[in-house]
C-alpha cells in the first residue's frame, strides 16, 4: 500500500444536478460509488439505522448509495462490516470502503494487507461526535415536535452551500419537516464552536496530513476560488494512489474537474493537518446528559449562540477564507 506524499488535487462537482444538491459538497463520492456498483462491486459507507444512529453497511445498488450519501457527523458502528469486506475481497469482488481516516486504517489492520480489488475512500475529518450527545439532541427536538425523526440532513443546502453548516433539516414521521437554522441549530453550533462532544481520541489524531489512509480523499473545498464556486457545492478531491488515479480516470467525464495546487487546500481546510482541541469539560458534559437536556447542558458548558452572530462563528471555524473576501 503506497500512497502519494503529494496527492493529485482537484476541485470537482458532478454534472448530475440532483446528485449534487443531495450531496454534502459536490457529489464526488456518489460518482465513485456508482462506478464500483457498475462493475458488479460493493460499496461500504455510513447510513442511519431505524433509530437514526449511524452504522456502516455494505450496499450493492444505487438505492443503497442514496442511504450512505451525505456527511453524518456521528461516530458510526462498524459492527461486522470489516469481516463482510474480507469475504467479498476473497471472492474477487470489487469493494469500495468509505470512512474516516481512522476507520480506513482499522480496515487495513484487520485485513493485514492491501487488496488490488479494494478501493478505500476517506475524508478530511474534524472529529467524530458522541452518539450519546447526538441522541440527546434528537430526543429533545422529537419531544418538542411530538413526532419521531425519520431523517436527519446535516448541512442542508437549500439556501446555498457556503452557508450550509448553519442549517440542519429534520423530517418527522407525521409528515412535516423542520429546518433548524442559525442560533436554533444547536447540535452543529456545539460541534463547530465548543468541541464538547467530539471523541477524546480525536484531540490527538494519528491520521492527519499525508500520506493519506485512503486511495481517495473527499472534503468540502472551502476557500476555493470564486470561479470554481457557484454556491451549489464543490468537492475537494485528493487522489492518493495509483488505484485511486485509475478509478478517477474512468469517471472523470462525469465531473466538472479542475486540477489545483495541493497547497491551496490548507487555508480553508486546517483540519487536514491539525487535530481539534477537545476541552477538559467534555467528559463532564457527557455525564450531565444523563439527567439534563442537550440544550441545558450546552448552555451550562458553552452558552447559547447569540442571534445573528451564529453564521459568523461557524464560517470562521469552517471556511475562514470566505469571510475574508
Amino acid at each position: 500500500m503506497e500512497h502519494f506524499s503529494k496527492p493529485y488535487t482537484y476541485a470537482v462537482w458532478t454534472k448530475d444536478s440532483d446528485v449534487r444538491f443531495k450531496s454534502t459538497s459536490g457529489g464526488a463520492f456518489t460518482e465513485f460509488a456508482k462506478k464500483i456498483i457498475d462493475n458488479d462491486g460493493y460499496v461500504v459507507g455510513a447510513q442511519y439505522d431505524k433509530d437514526n444512529l449511524v452504522e456502516h453497511v455494505m450496499v450493492s445498488d444505487y438505492d443503497g448509495i442514496e442511504r450512505i450519501r451525505q456527511s453524518k457527523y456521528i461516530q458510526s458502528r462498524i459492527g461486522n462490516v470489516y469481516c463482510e469486506i474480507k469475504d467479498k475481497l476473497n471472492q474477487d469482488k470489487l469493494v469500495g470502503f468509505c470512512g474516516s481516516p481512522c476507520q480506513v486504517a482499522g480496515l487495513y489492520a484487520y485485513l493485514g494487507k492491501d487488496y488490488d480489488n479494494l478501493i478505500t475512500m476517506d475524508f478530511i475529518c474534524r472529529g467524530m461526535n458522541s452518539p450519546k450527545a447526538y441522541k440527546a439532541w434528537l430526543n429533545e427536538i422529537e419531544k418538542k415536535e411530538k413526532s419521531k425523526a425519520t431523517r436527519v440532513w446535516f448541512k442542508y443546502k437549500e439556501g446555498g452551500w457556503k452557508s450550509s453548516p448553519r442549517r440542519t433539516r429534520v423530517d418527522f414521521a407525521d409528515g412535516h419537516f423542520k429546518v433548524y437554522e442559525a442560533e436554533k441549530n444547536l447540535f452543529m453550533y456545539g460541534y463547530l464552536s465548543s468541541n464538547l462532544y467530539i471523541r477524546p481520541s480525536c484531540g490527538k489524531c494519528a491520521f492527519k496530513g499525508v500520506p493519506r489512509q485512503g486511495d481517495i480523499t473527499f472534503a468540502d473545498f472551502w476557500g476555493i476560488d470564486e470561479k470554481y464556486d457557484d454556491d451549489k457545492g464543490t468537492s475537494l478531491l485528493l487522489i492518493n494512489s495509483d488505484k485511486g488515479n485509475k478509478l478517477f480516470s474512468l469517471i472523470k467525464d462525469r465531473f466538472e474537474a479542475h486540477e489545483m495546487d495541493f497547497n491551496s487546500i490548507f487555508e480553508g481546510n486546517p483540519m487536514f493537518s491539525e487535530s481539534v482541541k477537545v476541552p477538559a469539560e467534555a467528559s463532564a458534559f457527557l455525564k450531565d446528559l444523563d439527567y439534563m437536556s442537550f440544550s441545558d447542558c450546552l448552555k451550562k458548558y458553552h452558552g447559547y449562540p447569540k442571534k445573528n452572530l451564529f453564521i459568523l462563528r461557524i464560517l470562521r471555524k469552517v471556511k475562514r477564507t470566505i469571510i475574508n473576501r
